[in-house]
């Protein structure tokens, strides 16, 4: 009886201690799996070398250049029936050149940006073998002869205002042959004058001038 007793404790014991280990080797694998072994005891697979990626510097947009200027022939910008009714019936184009004459300007602000002016296009028309008749200019113009006309322009009495990027200067006056007005258009690198006998026909014909400009020169922002 007695040695039945002890065999039944050693085997109790043995299962005892296979609990022990048991829950031991649990722990171990609860406690790895929280981070709260040390790393000598839960191996770890070595963690990928990092890769440098470098990106790529932005490069810059380059700015457009616009087409050359192009200055339409006088019957484009003004054709002659819309002249005739701007001016009279009689009127007749009695000039088309490609440079703007230098003679009969008072300011010498406008003859400079007229012999700086790389194209031009100069037009008159009137009644012949009368003084009635108007012109028209237009011509490219560089950024200091623009600043310099308009200043002068100012100077002189004319009135100005820009909008838009437009900068309109305007002035009528009346003379020993009757009333007088000019207008001029500055925008850009563009300039344009019209000279007649009232600033209804200058302001006419200067926004007919530009209207035509604009229409050939679409990459241009006049």
């Amino acid at each position: 009886m007695g040695s039945k007793r002890c065999e039944n404790l050693g085997i109790a014991r043995r299962q005892h201690v296979r609990s022990a280990v048991a829950a031991a080797s649990a722990m171990v694998t609860v406690l790895a799996l929280a981070g709260c072994v040390p790393s000598s005891t839960v191996s770890s697979s070595p963690s990928p070398s990092s890769t440098l990626t470098v990106s790529a510097s932005p490069t810059s947009t380059p700015v457009p250049t616009p087409d050359p200027l192009i200055i339409p022939g006088c019957d484009t910008m003004l054709p002659l029936a819309t002249a005739k009714s701007l001016f009279s019936t009689e009127t007749q184009a009695l000039g088309d050149a490609n440079a703007v004459p230098l003679s009969g300007y008072e300011l010498p602000e406008i003859a400079a940006a007229a012999t700086n002016a790389s194209i031009a296009k100069n037009c008159v028309w009137g009644i012949p073998n009368s003084d009635g008749g108007f012109s028209l200019a237009v011509t490219d113009i560089s950024a200091t002869d623009a600043a310099n006309l308009k200043a002068a322009l100012l100077a002189a009495g004319f009135l100005g205002v820009t909008t838009g990027g437009l900068t309109t200067l305007e002035l009528e006056a009346e003379t020993e042959l009757g009333s007088k007005a000019d207008t001029h258009y500055l925008t850009g690198d563009l300039w344009i004058h019209s000279s007649g006998t009232s600033l209804q026909l200058s302001v006419n014909v200067a926004n007919d001038a530009l209207d035509s400009v604009r229409l050939a020169n679409p990459t241009r922002t006049y």
